[in-house]
């Protein structure tokens, strides 16, 4: 007699079998429209692929800092601190290696991928692409002053990512994040960003933030996003040698 028949019955493993289908069928379901909502709130999705940028970093602890973002995909942005005492000085991040150039300095300083300055930590967190790197563990409902808020647990699915575990926190009736918090493997929050205002017309992106360093509060950082322009960025604003490109931007002002 076949297995999979006990007096023209399903026998226990297949009827087990034919539950736990159906139970995983229903689980895959229900995780969808949180994985959609997840893939329309990814805050990397809102910026444009290749733009300058220009902000206004008050920290917590010293003076509020003017700084200029360029940004050329996802794998190349230049940091451009721009009081007159810090001309010259640059952070550059290419793929994973972190630089920093000064006109002092006769070659780039590689700093430790561990360094976290808050411009940096800002393109990482803005940048990452949540729905794409990170897997959703759970998801539950909760409320605010402003509403309905879905809280998205996710983890990511590279062991070597900056931030093992984050909780993403989205207004379920905009379908735009108002939080995201990051994680370290115990579970522990070590920092957060929530975006406080937004940018209405044209094209939606944040226009103040506040992040938050639950390890070193002083580093703690309100961001005005001042200036969002869509354009080309030179590729040799990134080349580590060769500082011509970077001088034009100190020469056009």
């Amino acid at each position: 007699m076949p297995w999979a028949m006990c007096e023209r019955r399903p026998c226990l493993p297949v009827a087990a079998l034919a539950a736990w289908l159906a139970v995983a069928a229903a689980a895959a379901g229900a995780a969808e429209p949180h994985a959609d909502l997840l893939r329309r709130s990814d805050i990397s999705s809102l910026a444009p692929e290749s733009f300058r940028a220009r902000l206004l970093v008050t920290p917590a602890s010293g003076q509020p800092q003017q700084l200029e973002v360029w940004r050329a995909g996802e794998s190349r942005t230049l940091v451009r601190f721009l009081a007159p005492k810090d001309r010259g000085k640059y952070l550059l991040r290419l793929e994973d290696a972190l630089f920093f150039l000064s006109p002092r300095a006769k070659k780039a300083v590689k700093l430790d991928p561990a360094y976290r300055l808050g411009a940096a930590s800002l393109d990482e967190m803005l940048g990452t692409r949540y729905s794409r790197d990170y897997a959703i563990e759970s998801a539950s409902d909760a409320e605010d002053a402003g509403g309905a808020l879905v809280v998205l647990e996710l983890k990511a699915r590279n062991p070597k990512a900056p931030w093992l575990r984050v909780r993403y926190v989205v207004r379920r009736e905009l379908q735009r994040p108002v939080r995201v918090e990051f994680r370290a493997a115990s579970g522990k929050t070590t920092g957060s960003v929530a975006f406080v205002e937004w940018e209405e017309q044209g094209r939606l992106r944040p226009r103040r933030l506040h992040i938050s360093d639950a390890l070193r509060p002083k580093r703690s950082a309100d961001v005005a996003i001042q200036e969002v322009e869509e354009r080309s960025v030179p590729s040799g604003l990134f080349d580590l040698t060769d500082p011509s490109e970077r001088r034009k931007l100190e020469a056009s002002e």
